[in-house]
């Protein structure tokens, strides 16, 4: 980005998440809005909760979960008020996950926003996915976050899915209906101006064809559907591999979906870094991505950035971000019990294309995916800033 001549009369704290729960994706984000603010000259300070109990074990589960709580929810308040009452001039708090949204408790006559990654973890506290329970104390935490984001002065959501249900939970006030998409690595954006090579790339871990499945093992990343459109995938393909990026499947999970064959057709690159993960990628011949439901979807334009086709459900927000509709299960899996037979026959379709076809849609995801650049995202929020403190 180029450098604005005039710098903007405000700071901007942002709030980052606390270190120790490891949200790797989180600490991204507010990495790059930093960055991508300090490139247009605007005034840039970073929090994040202090780990002072946590330094005897914070973790994200077990007894470690409780210390980090007295770190986020007791010690946190007050020190970001401190640091708030230290920076000189107009401060506009911006809370990069909404997780955090109990802070806006104390921020009450600070200009306020927060960005909404999804709802799905409140919803399912609210009892709207019964195959994901939610435990006693997990309610206790959503409700707090509930409560947060309705006191917030200003939300934005991160796809047009996420904002459908901060207004349906949150409220209907139009500060709450803002929509700032996520923004790609810029190692992922100059992927547009590199050629298509069908030659190995030097990082990639396998050797090889591949298609690839990338995510956690949430119940709505819909892992087991991944095994099933494989298996059907490989009677017309037989040599195909499966990388996998993430945590293996168990023993069980594998005869829940009679998928035990796939033992050996199963690979999990390990240690893998952002050029790995790129060149895995460029290599692969799909990424399969059925998750039933997202916040957002990252993995999906950094694929197609790379030039990788996706295969996703028609559901939003996976169907804006997949730029291939060709690739998007044209049947509802509540109404077709087979549909990853169908999914996998979509699947093949593209595989089967000619190389012609293949690297003509390569180029057209490419360039749909290069336009969710910082350059591009970083402006919106600089307006909502501006809009912010002229409301306040």
């Amino acid at each position: 980005m180029q450098q604005p001549p005039l710098s903007h009369p405000y700071t901007v704290l942002l709030v980052g998440n606390y270190e120790p729960d490891r949200q790797r994706s989180m600490l991204r984000y507010a990495q790059q809005l930093s960055e991508g603010l300090q490139s247009l000259n605007v005034n840039v300070e970073c929090f994040q909760p202090p780990v002072v109990v946590g330094k005897f074990g914070a973790s994200p589960s077990g007894i470690g979960k409780w210390l980090g709580y007295i770190d986020k929810f007791i010690l946190t308040p007050i020190s970001l008020k401190k640091r708030i009452r230290q920076i000189k001039g107009l401060v506009i708090v911006h809370i990069c996950d909404h997780s955090n949204a109990p802070y806006t408790k104390w921020l009450s006559s600070d200009p306020h926003l927060i960005t909404c990654h999804d709802m799905l973890a409140v919803r399912s506290a609210l009892g709207e996915f019964p195959q994901n329970k939610t435990s006693w104390t997990g309610q206790q935490l959503q409700a707090m976050i509930l409560r947060g984001l309705k006191r917030c002065h200003c939300i934005t959501s991160v796809s047009s899915a996420t904002r459908d249900d901060v207004i349906r939970l949150v409220g209907n006030d139009n500060s709450l209906k803002h929509t700032i998409p996520n923004a790609l690595d810029d190692s992922f954006i100059q992927e547009e101006n590199q050629p298509q090579s069908s030659s190995p790339v030097e990082k990639c871990p396998v050797d090889s064809r591949y298609v690839m499945h990338i995510g956690s093992d949430s119940w709505y990343k819909n892992r087991g559907s991944v095994l099933r459109i494989f298996s059907k995938l490989i009677e017309d393909q037989p040599a195909l591999k499966l990388v996998i990026i993430g945590s293996e499947y168990s023993d069980d999970v594998l005869r829940e979906n009679q998928c035990e064959h796939l033992g050996d057709k199963l690979v999990y690159p390990k240690n893998v870094d952002d050029e790995t993960l790129r060149s895995i990628y460029q290599q692969a011949e799909l990424l399969l991505f059925p998750s039933w439901i997202e916040g957002f979807g990252w993995p999906i334009l950094e694929a197609q950035a790379c030039g990788c086709a996706v295969f996703t459900l028609d559901q939003a927000p996976m169907n804006e971000l997949n730029a291939i509709p060709s690739l998007r299960l044209q049947h509802s899996p509540e109404e077709t019990p087979q549909w990853e037979n169908l999914a996998a026959a979509q699947c093949l379709e593209y595989m089967n294309s000619s190389e012609q076809v293949q690297n003509e849609l390569k180029n057209t995801i490419k360039a749909f995916a290069a336009t969710f650049s910082l350059e591009l995202i970083i402006p919106q929020y600089i307006q909502l800033y501006e809009t912010l403190l002229k409301s306040e």
